[in-house]
């Protein structure tokens, strides 16, 4: 098992890191899907509203990928759709009758079933983070179980008190693709007896976890028709658990946490549950964040947690500001620089706001991008070329290696406030458009 150790990054001290402890939710009355909220993405409706679904029903997919569709994850009438701006679906809400009857689909291990099943939406690639064409052939499939980012699942907990299923869905990869399938482990991990994959060991210190990361140094990327595929640990035990139950898996876990949550935990919810139907009471200055801290998306609590997401922040908003603050000690301001004398305590007294702290300058080379970013990518000279869209300059420079999660800790830490992962997911959609 070939090692890795990286040196740059950070992992955040926040307060609210979910507990040990798993909760039932309550049947939703209602779930919602959000199409808008995908990236890339031009929806193709296959329902209308007062019409009857089942679980597994097609609800949804993407004019340029038609056979890879979404499916319902509740039995029950359509109550609503909602259209934007040019027609946008922005929201499909279905009234669920708790009963839970399924489509009688068809379980045959095949790249067949996985796409009429919905479960190949599961599946995404890289570069550009989406769902790989229906016609396409992986290289190799990257699963990590080790997330590293703030409020991050703890795997090695939930597989210890929820049906394992891996080892059935590395089966079904593996018959489908016949493909290398890599699997991300640590230290202390509980994942190394899974057969017919490839193990690769990381240590933890964020953005280790990020399946970009990981196969930057494995197997870098070297163009946009080079892809890897990659999917969640939890999703990969969803297609374990379809072919084994012969059941469609319409739930998830989500690892609830911040610093306005009263039971930071993991969270058992059928997927489309709004947010107020997991959490029931909130305070006021309260904001949602589907994902984490570092690279998730606001959210209203109305709506459901985004489909690939199985992290829901939830933190206080700070609107006061520290009068002279930047000549004050600050014993409580986290840093990660020698700004201020919390970072002789390694911010271990340090307490994490809202705040930006000043206002959007000119980049301003400091190393303080690099230091954090564990790619062989010179970040700023990349984020430079985006702005001045040389597409040469950006495939040069690893675009295509390149995510907005990767370098969200390169926004926590830039000294300039540059939104430095917006900055990446422009350059993407950019090169995205060109090819």
């Amino acid at each position: 098992m070939k090692s890795y150790i990286i040196k740059k990054g950070h992992n955040i001290k926040i307060k609210g890191v979910p507990t040990l402890n798993i909760y039932n939710t309550n049947d939703p009355e209602y779930v919602s899907f959000h199409p808008a909220r995908l990236k890339s993405f031009k929806t193709k409706l296959l329902i209308k509203e007062n019409e009857n679904v089942k679980v597994g029903t097609p609800l949804f997919f993407d004019k340029n990928n038609k056979d890879a569709i979404y499916t319902s994850s509740v039995s029950g009438k359509i109550s609503k759709i909602v259209f934007g701006e040019r027609r946008i679906v922005e929201s499909i809400t279905i009234k669920n009758d708790t009963k839970y009857s399924a489509l009688d689909l068809n379980n045959d291990i095949s790249k067949d079933t996985l796409l009429k099943s919905g479960l190949w939406t599961l599946i995404r690639q890289k570069p550009f983070s989406k769902v790989p064409n229906s016609t396409s052939i992986p290289k190799s499939f990257f699963i990590s179980t080790i997330p590293t980012e703030p409020f991050a699942i703890d795997y090695k907990f939930l597989f210890k008190n929820i049906e394992n299923y891996l080892q059935d869905g590395v089966d079904v990869l593996k018959e489908v693709f016949n493909c290398d399938i890599n699997i991300i482990v640590s230290d202390e991990t509980s994942f190394t007896d899974l057969r017919g994959v490839n193990y690769y060991k990381f240590n933890k210190l964020h953005p280790a976890g990020n399946t970009g990361v990981q196969i930057h140094h494995i197997d870098p990327i070297k163009d946009a028709n080079d892809t890897r595929w990659y999917l969640s640990l939890q999703d990969l035990n969803r297609i374990g658990q379809y072919f084994n139950k012969k059941i469609y898996p319409n739930y998830k876990y989500y690892s609830v946490g911040g610093n306005a949550v009263d039971n930071p935990g993991y969270y058992k919810a059928i997927i489309g549950t709004p947010i107020n139907s997991i959490l029931h009471s909130f305070k006021d200055n309260i904001r949602f964040i589907s994902g984490d801290v570092l690279n998730g998306k606001e959210i209203n609590n109305k709506f459901s947690i985004d489909y690939y997401d199985d992290v829901l922040s939830v933190i206080n908003t700070y609107h006061k500001r520290d009068f002279l603050g930047w000549l004050m000690p600050g014993l409580k301001k986290y840093s990660l620089t020698n700004t201020f004398l919390s970072k002789l305590f390694s911010n271990n007294k340090s307490t994490l706001n809202t705040n930006l702290n000043g206002s959007i300058r000119t980049i301003i080379p400091m190393g303080n991008w690099d230091a954090v970013l564990p790619m062989n990518i010179y970040s700023e000279f990349l984020v430079k070329s985006i702005l001045s869209k040389d597409i040469d300059m950006m495939e040069k420079l690893g675009i295509y290696e390149s995510s907005p999660e990767d370098f969200a800790l390169c926004s926590f830490v830039c000294q300039s406030k540059v939104e430095v992962s917006a900055i990446i997911q422009d350059g993407l959609d950019l090169i995205e458009k060109e090819i």
